[in-house]
Parts: C-alpha cells; sequence; structure tokens
C-alpha cells in the first residue's frame, strides 16, 4: 500500500489527503492548527476554470487554451508558464469535483468580475459560502476516511526537519507534536502543502527584498515550514514578483500586521469621488483606470507601498460610501481609525498627513480646475463628480497588503520541489500557497488563479500519489 506524508491541512492539503485516500493510499495528514482549513474559514473561494459544467450550461463557449492566454495576458507573462498550463488544464475538473461533493455555486455564475483585471469570457466562480462552502463539503470526507483508518490526521503538530539521502530523495520528515515529542515519519512519497510566510516580517524582507510588509494577522501563515525548507536546501524564490492589494487599511500604524482590507477602489463597482495622494502630497496615477493591475503597479511603485485617499465633506456627504453599502461604516472609520485624518482645512490636514502643505494644497487646487475644465490632461480621469473644497477634509492611510504570499519553493511541470540547483526531488512534492502566489500569477493578481490552482494542485497530486 501506498504511504503518502501530507504537510499542512488547508485547501490544498484537505484535498490531496481525500483523493489519495479516495484512491487507496494510507495517508498521514499533518497539520500545525488545532484545526484543519487553513486559510478556506476567510477565503473567498474564487475559482477561474474554462470548460466546466457551469458553463456548458449557460452555452458559454471556451477553453483552456484561451484561460491560458488570459492569464498570461494579464501578467505580462511573468508567470510560470508549465504552472499556469497544469492549473487551467485541470481547473474545470476541479470545479465539477466540487460540485460533485456538494459545493453550491450561485445561479448566475460563473461570471466576469472587475476586482482583478477581466477575462475575456465568464470563467469566474466561487461557492455560495465562499471558501466556507468548500471546508464545509470537505470536512465529512476527511472525517470518513479518518474513522476508517486510511488517513491518520496529526493536529498541533509541526513539520521541523526534512532528511535527504545522498541522491537528493527524502528518507524522513520530522514533526513535533503538542506534546513536543518529535517523531520521524517516512513514506513513499511526500507533499508540502504548508500555507504562507507573511507574518514572519524578517523572512518577507529576505526574499522581497526593498518592499515592506503589510498583512494580517494570521497565525498559520507564520513561515516557519518554509525556514525548514531552505534548511533541507530546497530552492525558494519567487519574492521579486511580489504585488501588494489594493485596499488595505492599517488598523494600528505602528503595527503592519493589523491590515483590514476595508476599502473599495474598483471603479467598475464604485467610479471615484476623491483622489489618491503619494506621501510627496501629490497624485501618481488615473484613480478610475479600467485596468487593475495598472493601479496595482502604480500604488506599488509608491514610497513604502503607501498613498492617502483625500476627500472633503461634500463628498463624504454625497458619494457611495469607500468602506462599502453602509453610510456607518465611513463613519467608523473616519472616527475610530488612527489611519484616518481630519482637518478643518488643507494645511492641517497636510500636517497630519506628514506631508508639505503646499503640495497637497496645489494638488487639491490643480484637480479642482480639472473638475471645472471636465477634462484631465494628467491622467485621463473620467469620473469627476464634485471638486474638493469643503471642509473638514479628510484622508485616508491605504496600504498595499500581501495576502497571499509571493515567494515559495520551487517545482516543476509535475510539482516536485527542485533543490538549489534546480534538479527535481523524486519524492517531494508541493502545492498551494506554499510553491508562492508568483508562480501562478507572476507579477499581477489574476482572477481565480489562487484557490483555483490551490485545490487543483492537491487534487492532482492525491489522483497521482494515491494509487497502490
Amino acid at each position: 500500500m501506498t504511504h503518502v506524508v501530507i504537510i499542512g491541512a488547508g485547501m490544498a492539503g484537505l484535498p490531496c489527503a481525500i483523493r489519495a485516500a479516495d484512491a487507496g493510499a494510507q495517508v498521514t495528514l499533518v497539520e500545525a492548527a488545532d484545526d484543519v482549513g487553513g486559510k478556506l474559514p476567510r477565503s473567498s473561494g474564487q475559482i477561474s476554470a474554462a470548460g466546466t459544467r457551469l458553463q456548458a450550461e449557460k452555452r458559454i463557449v471556451d477553453s483552456p487554451d484561451d484561460h491560458f492566454t488570459d492569464v498570461m495576458r494579464i501578467c505580462h507573462e511573468t508567470a510560470d508558464p508549465d504552472i499556469v498550463r497544469l492549473a487551467v488544464d485541470h481547473a474545470a475538473a476541479t470545479v465539477d469535483w466540487l460540485q460533485d461533493i456538494g459545493v453550491p455555486f450561485p445561479p448566475d455564475h460563473p461570471m466576469i468580475s472587475y476586482n482583478h483585471d477581466v477575462y475575456r469570457a465568464r470563467r469566474y466562480q466561487w461557492p455560495v459560502e465562499k471558501g466556507r462552502s468548500i471546508l464545509a463539503a470537505l470536512r465529512p470526507l476527511l472525517d470518513a476516511h479518518v474513522r476508517a483508518g486510511r488517513i491518520d490526521l496529526r493536529l498541533k503538530t509541526a513539520m521541523t526537519a526534512i532528511e535527504r539521502n545522498a541522491g537528493g530523495a527524502v528518507t524522513a520528515i520530522t514533526v513535533r507534536g503538542p506534546g513536543d515529542d518529535d517523531t520521524s515519519l517516512r513514506a513513499d512519497a511526500f507533499v508540502l502543502t504548508c500555507g504562507g510566510y507573511t507574518n514572519d516580517p524578517a523572512l518577507f524582507r529576505e526574499l522581497t527584498p526593498d518592499k515592506p510588509v503589510f498583512a494580517a494577522r494570521l497565525p498559520i501563515s507564520s513561515g516557519k515550514a518554509l525556514r525548514v525548507v531552505q534548511g533541507a536546501g530546497l530552492q525558494v524564490d519567487g519574492g521579486d514578483h511580489y504585488m501588494g492589494m489594493l485596499g488595505g487599511v492599517l488598523m494600528d500604524p505602528d503595527d503592519p500586521l493589523s491590515v483590514t482590507f476595508a476599502l473599495n477602489t474598483v471603479p467598475q463597482d464604485r467610479p471615484p469621488w476623491e483622489i489618491w495622494v503619494n506621501t510627496s502630497g501629490e497624485r501618481f496615477t488615473r484613480e478610475d483606470h479600467p485596468s487593475a493591475t495598472h493601479r496595482e503597479h502604480a500604488v506599488n511603485a509608491q514610497d513604502n507601498l503607501t498613498f492617502f485617499i483625500v476627500f472633503d465633506e461634500g463628498i463624504r456627504q454625497n458619494a457611495p460610501p469607500i468602506t462599502g453599502t453602509k453610510e456607518a461604516a465611513l463613519k467608523q472609520l473616519i472616527e475610530a481609525n488612527p489611519s484616518t485624518m481630519q482637518g478643518d482645512t488643507i494645511a492641517e490636514l497636510a500636517q497630519k498627513m506628514d506631508v508639505a502643505a503646499d503640495r497637497l494644497a496645489n494638488t487639491i487646487d490643480h484637480y479642482n480646475q480639472v473638475v471645472a475644465m471636465g477634462h484631465d490632461i494628467a491622467f485621463g480621469r473620467e469620473s469627476l463628480p464634485r471638486a474638493i473644497d469643503t471642509p473638514p477634509y479628510y484622508a485616508i492611510q491605504s496600504v498595499a497588503f500581501a495576502m497571499p504570499s509571493p515567494a515559495g519553493v520551487a517545482v516543476d511541470a509535475d510539482l516536485h520541489a527542485l533543490d538549489t540547483e534546480g534538479r527535481a526531488v523524486p519524492n517531494l512534492y508541493a502545492a498551494g500557497e506554499f510553491i508562492g502566489n508568483t508562480r501562478v500569477m507572476g507579477n499581477a493578481y489574476v482572477s481565480g488563479m489562487g484557490v483555483g490552482p490551490t485545490v487543483t494542485f492537491g487534487r492532482l497530486l492525491g489522483e497521482r500519489l494515491g494509487p497502490s
């Protein structure tokens, strides 16, 4: 009987363990947290796939080739083409499998979304209850295998070392359980699906030079497993393509891990009334540019990945709230969050923003002239609803933040982990956030190419490694 050891019971590890056990393998599933699921309870569950039953029901003509072309277009050819190809070729089977095990999708899906640059076809869907729906469908399958003895689930247990022989193959993985006792696990194959590292600022700086980390506090993204991998002579890369996501606000300006995803910066959903100003007090991009990738790159080029969203009392009273659909959310953000500044004059606001008052005043004055003319010569902005001229004046400090981890262990087209010489480790595989999101998205965010490849690669590895 084939024995597979899987380190990490999240959105890649769970389907890997379940499908391997379905195929007859004996599985040891190790999870550092006190429960399975990883980021699934917090995930949007967004998956893009071409050739699904959902598309066929709506007579949507699509193909993996078109999906591949779109992904590489959006990321400007910066993703790994072999890994993207593997993901898109098997994405439809993943969505169909999720439906088969009871994951519900809304009746109007698949759809087009503008949160990131758009696909040319409706191939984007997420479950009714987002990532929670996926976890709810996977959990009973896992429990059944655990009860039958096909999966040995070990919670509160972390990988501490990887042993390799002279030929490079893994001979054992050492794990430490809740009693601080070490166990050496031996198997025919090992799969690393250990999550990310965004809560380790030192490791983030090491893997993503010259880029600060802003992220939500998430203990499961500790980076400990990635440090073990580094110590075992495996190749870790991809950080040079890092691109922070838009819409983040620090709940504590002194804590880079206090990010909340608070702001709607999608112009197709909410055309901007405010202006975006950098730490020099100047506009730096077209705030309503139709390309999300364009806006993301503009923000990520700013000092410390930081900018301010500036508006006045007239905009606060009349614009759709930038925090969502309820005015109360914006009011709470303004009154309670130290990342929001307010001034009775532009000079007072500039002082709180720590920018030059004359420069901010010039920026606002120039924008007001643009509104009066109805034409933005400098940036080409089209949404010009009203001037910024009614005190008090406001600024929300926003940061580009890390959601998935950019870097990860390098893999080949069969998902073998690679060593620092670029050689495939014959019996060691990796999937999910642990291989880094830039592997499948490059220097952009591509709709559905986070959760989709994560679940797909876990499922694929389980089906390939499981048969006895």
